[in-house]
């Protein structure tokens, strides 16, 4: 871990650029925060991981490269997914990503990632100079609050259906009325499909093939097709 001045290129200023934190901000704007800010910086190849210290855990998360797995780690070592992070989502991405003060956290690395950790006083903490700029970062951490909160509720409604196939259907369901669309991509492997519903990948596997022989729905690999309904379709 080192400051991220140490690395920070103009190359950098694009990726920055797309991320909600920095929404509306120019070039320079991003610069002179970064400058203030004196945020620190992780790089992890994919299929690594490396534990987040405590002297970390209160600072904002920025994945802005890359994707990357957020996990607990218990007594016994056992891992719990707590949050898939990719670069440029306007969900949860930022806000309060390692405040996880009683918890041990571990990130592994999805594909090659890059992370920021930035302190809250130079985001909280007005300095004349960049009042305007800490301004915006605001508003757009708000913004990014109000998408952690849609999803931690369309989680839980998920987690709330007591058979898989009964979560799965709700968060099918949950991906077309946003893209208003019978047919979506889930940006999910698998794996992650499983331990976001929190049931065995087996019996997910197994309750997709009954919704499929049962013509509710059609897949291929993460690319699924509700079939329509009268009471559930969209023009």
């Amino acid at each position: 871990m080192r400051k991220y001045v140490e690395v920070f290129t103009r190359d950098h200023l694009p990726k920055l650029r797309d991320q909600l934190l920095f929404s509306g901000l120019t070039d320079h704007e991003i610069f002179m925060f970064i400058q203030y800010a004196q945020p620190y910086y992780m790089s992890l190849n994919r299929g690594s991981t490396a534990r987040v210290e405590n002297k970390f855990s209160h600072m904002t998360g920025l994945v802005f490269s890359g994707t990357a797995y957020l996990y607990s780690v218990d007594y016994n070592g056992n891992k719990s997914l707590l949050k898939t992070i990719r670069s440029g989502e306007s969900s949860g991405t930022l806000y309060a990503m390692f405040d996880y003060y009683n918890t041990l956290v571990e990130i592994m690395a999805g594909e090659d990632c890059e992370i920021l950790f930035i302190p809250p006083e130079p985001m909280f903490i007005t300095e004349d100079s960049l009042a305007s700029i800490q301004q915006k970062i605001l508003v757009n951490m708000l913004a990014s609050q109000r998408q952690v909160f849609l999803q931690i509720s369309e989680h839980l409604a998920c987690l709330s259906k007591r058979s898989i196939k009964g979560k799965f259907m709700h968060l099918l369901q949950i991906y077309c009325r946003r893209e208003r669309s019978c047919e979506v991509d889930l940006p999910f492997s698998r794996d992650e499909l499983a331990n976001y519903l929190a049931v065995d990948r087996a019996s997910l596997s197994r309750a997709l093939g009954e919704l499929k022989k049962a013509g509710i729905i059609e897949f291929k690999k993460s690319h699924f097709k509700l079939i329509e309904t009268a009471e559930y379709h969209f023009d």
